[in-house]
């Protein structure tokens, strides 16, 4: 299996078409006007297999069953993404728990709209060498890498702390800014373990550099990970359009559920990994997707990442998870409820 460059992984992953962004703030000019179906939405996603439901709604043409014409923009964090959005450059976003979370606790226009994924990631330990980190509470003393306020990152640290482990005095927590910056430390030897959400705990382990000792689902369960979110003032303008990019994120989560290879092809075109890799992912069930916007889960979410010195409050703002869109869309879908479809 061919390993990814560091030069490679940052030129695709920050490959942003249509917008210019600098330390994950919008540097251009914002125009405000009223937004249309017919409108080009750009949707803002990461290379991360828990934006399935988008790639699938992509690749099967489900916005343009809704007569949407939508351009999908590259970002390297979630961060990047949740500024882009709540500047209105992007009026759609596939984006972390954390941020996400974390911005909608603030007095900012962006709305959590649904879920995308829950569980999803892992603790990696180097493949080349022994190790003994087991559970979480192993990590005491340990050398981690991680990218700062990621899901994945909350996930492990909170819980360190609720083990009684400082992770700010009980272990070393070096923060990167790229995966493929970790996958390094780990086969330099520089870090014991890394924390990676998916499909990057499997690539680690598909391309030796290390292997995943600890899955977040036994970790936290159940825990948020990626929502959707839209931006307030474009969704106000253009409710019409915002439900029918909601019925194909609906119809994306469906799909997948009844032909699970085309998830397979999308998630692999998307993400730039190798189908393999991710048939892995799903099939074993290593990340999970959830459409529920999961109010109590979101709540402890958002205490964890105060905790942890990332946000000043856990409150929501006003409407800050917002369910209305998915009503509306299961309603023009005949629906009563959101599917579970156990995936």
């Amino acid at each position: 299996m061919k390993k990814i460059s560091r030069r490679d992984f940052v030129k695709g992953s920050m490959a942003a078409a249509g917008a210019v962004f600098m330390g994950g703030s919008f540097a251009g000019p914002l125009v405000k006007r009223a937004f249309s179906a017919k409108e080009e939405i750009k949707i803002g996603y990461l290379k991360a297999t828990h934006h399935a439901p988008l790639f699938v709604a992509l690749e099967q043409g489900f916005y343009k069953d809704e007569g949407l014409e939508v351009k999908p923009v590259l970002f390297s964090g979630s961060g990047e993404i949740g500024s882009a959005c709540i500047t209105g450059a992007i009026q759609v976003a596939y984006l972390g728990s954390s941020p996400s979370i974390g911005m909608v606790c603030r007095d900012v226009p962006m709305n959590i709209v649904s879920g995308s994924a829950m569980e999803s990631s892992a603790i990696v330990v180097p493949i080349n060498r022994p190790s003994d980190i087991k559970t979480v509470k192993d990590l005491r003393g340990k050398k981690i890498g991680t990218i700062r306020a990621a899901t994945a990152d909350i996930v492990v640290r909170y819980k360190m702390l609720e083990m009684g482990i400082d992770p700010f005095k009980d272990a070393t927590v070096r923060n990167f800014t790229h995966n493929q910056d970790i996958l390094t430390g780990l086969e330099k030897g520089d870090l014991d373990c890394a924390i990676f959400w998916e499909p990057w705990a499997t690539h680690a382990e598909a391309t030796k550099y290390g292997r995943p000792a600890i899955f977040s689902k036994d970790i936290w369960p159940r825990h948020v990970c990626c929502r959707m979110a839209y931006n307030t003032d474009w969704m106000a303008k253009s409710k019409e359009a915002a439900v029918k990019v909601m019925k194909a994120h609906i119809r994306g989560y469906m799909h997948i559920a009844k032909h699970p290879d085309d998830n397979i092809r999308a998630n692999a075109k998307w993400c730039g990994i190798d189908e393999k890799e991710i048939a892995v992912v799903f099939k074993e069930k290593r990340q999970r997707l959830n459409l529920s916007l999961d109010p109590a889960g979101s709540k402890k979410f958002a205490e964890a990442t105060k905790a942890l010195g990332i946000i000043e409050r856990a409150e929501f703002q006003k409407n800050g998870l917002n369910d209305t869109f998915q009503k509306l869309a299961l309603k023009e879908m005949g629906l009563s409820a959101l599917p579970e479809l156990g995936l």
